[in-house]
């Protein structure tokens, strides 16, 4: 990890750099004042008073015998997290014993230089990495263990229980403990379900005591795992604001006779949606107990947020929705406004940022199913404007309301570091996506520097800005590049901005010919128009042509198209392709028209033909720019 990543994640340790007679390392200056609990030590003083921290980093120059003893005795006091030995010579085999006996991160040359740091803080994991991730698991699992009996399920079989569940169930059996749960059927039929779930279960103890918990199911259907977790609780001393999440049948069950009930009385019905619009990439990016922890503290939220008298529902995984009476569509939407800043600020620093999409609807139909289709499109994302015309409906999108955009891209970009989110950035060249992965290395007051691969920085170059894409972006966020340095493997860009939709939304990969292309268009029975294509895939073209077109002309529309396409089997090396396509697009510039077709079923052999060409075509392109950043390699 890096230096700045480093300094975060030991926030809450204690740092000490350790050394004989005179400082050497000065290059930990830095460290040692952005860093709290950072302190030297001179060992040659008295070793009783020196600071027993987390982490060590030990200057021990010529590493002999008695510079050695004193370390065994601090060793012995306590064995820190990450220990760090810099000696004269990283060969010396004494050294070398001492540090596997007393498991040394790792031993490094005694010099003074910025290359030492690099090698302890990098981009790349390395032993730091793994001896911090490894210890902060260890705590995590403490902690878990004692604080409430919790349970993983792979489908229906029990594949853990920490120790306050064997302690509950009185067995440290697997088996038997999946034989005990077996015998509550209700539980039994909420693990065959897909879906989250929530309840009170009674369990049994060894004094035949009957012990009321509330149960709740968090599923992971990509990896069809459950975790339960297990809360003792009374139900008659239980705050109404901490009432159980109702689920989707229960709700359309309540719904139904509030609507039939609104048609006498006329009593408002509020609905506040709060959408997790970024669930799926947290679920590919994180773990599934990471997603477990980070949706429960959001619960807890929630039942603070929600007033008396709403029910807390979930829709879906990524849907949880407030339902409440008698209050205004304004009061609503304050409570909307309210709900969203408070939800950012509860995650703004945690591990997992959720994009949170707040919304307020207030039902003034008394059709179930006409209500129940607006929630789904709501769910969904799928809400028109001709929609919104005919219903009370207020949206607020991602850190709306709360701060500006320029302060939002510099909040998630922080947040990227604070939490080691992973960037990736976004480039084409000639057609082709170039899509690696990145981090912050350093954030200045109007520019960030970052880590890139050669074939981005090299497409960088060409481009002149760029894509960020993270999980925890709303939006993809374009670039200008300011500086690329292809051989150091960094890029500082500037003028951050959100994009208004996604960056890469093909579907297929394009590439441009290697040479121009040119292709002739017959529509409308025997009209034609010469033109040029811009990029092809297996699925459209893009093309340009100087002849300007309206859109009623030939939108929708198939037309013809001649043209050809490099091929060793052709004659003279090439095949022509005879197709139709059906017209998608039709946009205009200055200089020309742009005209973009799909292709649908293509006969063959044109569809082997075009296969062979994009197969061959990106490989070129590849060849192409490995070929022009081996230079810096």
């Amino acid at each position: 990890m890096l230096l700045e990543q480093f300094l975060h994640e030991t926030r809450y340790q204690s740092i000490a750099h350790l050394y004989f007679d005179e400082v050497k390392l000065t290059i930990l200056d830095r460290a040692k004042k952005e860093h709290t609990s950072f302190q030297s030590f001179d060992l040659t003083k008295d070793i009783k008073s020196a600071p027993l921290a987390d982490i060590l980093f030990i200057e021990i120059g010529d590493g002999n015998k008695d510079k050695l003893k004193l370390l065994v005795s601090l060793f012995a006091k306590r064995k820190p997290i990450i220990a760090y030995l810099f000696a004269d010579d990283v060969e010396n085999r004494l050294l070398l014993k001492f540090a596997l006996h007393f498991g040394i991160t790792d031993v490094l040359p005694l010099k003074n230089e910025e290359n030492l740091l690099f090698s302890i803080f990098s981009k790349s994991p390395n032993k730091l990495d793994d001896k911090l991730f490894t210890f902060q698991k260890i705590e995590l699992e403490k902690k878990i263990e004692h604080f409430f009996p919790f349970l993983v399920f792979q489908g229906e079989t029990l594949t853990y229980a920490n120790a306050k569940a064997k302690m509950l169930y009185e067995t440290n059996d697997l088996m038997a403990l999946q034989t005990k749960i077996n015998r509550d059927e209700e539980l039994c039929e909420a693990l065959k379900e897909d879906g989250d779930a929530q309840g009170s279960i009674v369990i049994e103890t060894a004094s035949a005591e009957k012990e009321i918990y509330l149960c709740v199911i968090k599923s992971f259907p990509q990896s069809s795992e459950k975790i339960v977790t297990l809360i003792n609780y009374e139900p008659e001393s239980e705050p109404k604001n901490c009432s159980s999440i109702m689920n989707r049948f229960d709700f359309v069950d309540k719904l139904k006779d509030r609507l039939a009930q609104q048609s006498v009385t006329q009593t408002p019905i509020s609905l506040i949606f709060i959408n997790i619009s970024n669930l799926d990439k947290l679920s590919k990016t994180f773990t599934s107990t990471t997603l477990y922890e980070a949706f429960k503290n959001l619960m807890l939220q929630l039942f603070k947020l929600k007033e008396e008298g709403q029910d807390l529902i979930q829709w879906s995984p990524n849907l949880y929705i407030l339902m409440g009476e008698k209050e205004t569509f304004e009061h609503a939407c304050d409570q909307t406004r309210y709900i969203q800043q408070e939800l950012i600020s509860a995650t703004a620093n945690e591990k997992i940022t959720p994009i949170i999409l707040s919304s307020a609807f207030q039902i003034e139909m008394d059709d179930l199913n006409e209500v129940i289709d607006y929630i789904e499109k709501i769910n969904t994302k799928n809400l028109l404007s001709h929609d919104i015309e005919k219903i009370k409906y207020y949206e607020l999108d991602y850190l709306d309301n709360v701060i500006e955009e320029q302060e939002q891209i510099s909040y998630l970009m922080h947040n990227c570091v604070n939490n080691k989110i992973p960037i990736k950035l976004l480039n084409i060249y000639k057609g082709l996506c170039i899509n690696t992965n990145s981090a912050i290395i350093k954030i200045a007051q109007d520019s960030y520097q970052m880590s890139c691969e050669n074939l981005q920085g090299y497409a960088m170059q060409l481009e002149g800005e760029t894509v960020l894409q993270a999980p925890n972006f709303p939006k993809d966020i374009k670039a200008e590049i300011s500086l690329v340095d292809i051989k150091r493997s960094l890029v500082i860009i500037k003028n951050l901005k959100f994009l208004a939709s996604s960056a890469n939304n093909r579907q297929h990969t394009r590439v441009q010919t290697s040479v121009r292309t040119p292709v002739l268009i017959k529509y409308a029975h025997r009209s034609s128009a010469q033109g040029e294509i811009i990029d092809i895939s297996v699925n459209s073209i893009a093309m340009k042509v100087t002849k300007s077109f309206r859109e009623e002309e030939m939108m929708n529309q198939y037309v013809r198209l001649n043209f050809s396409l490099p091929c060793e089997e052709g004659e003279n090396g090439y095949v022509i392709m005879d197709i139709e396509a059906k017209v998608t697009y039709i946009g205009h510039t200055d200089k020309y028209t742009k005209i973009v077709v799909a292709l649908e079923n293509l006969p063959k052999p044109y569809d082997d033909y075009l296969l062979r060409y994009m197969y061959s075509r990106q490989k070129e392109l590849i060849s192409e720019i490995r070929r022009a950043t081996k230079a810096y390699n």
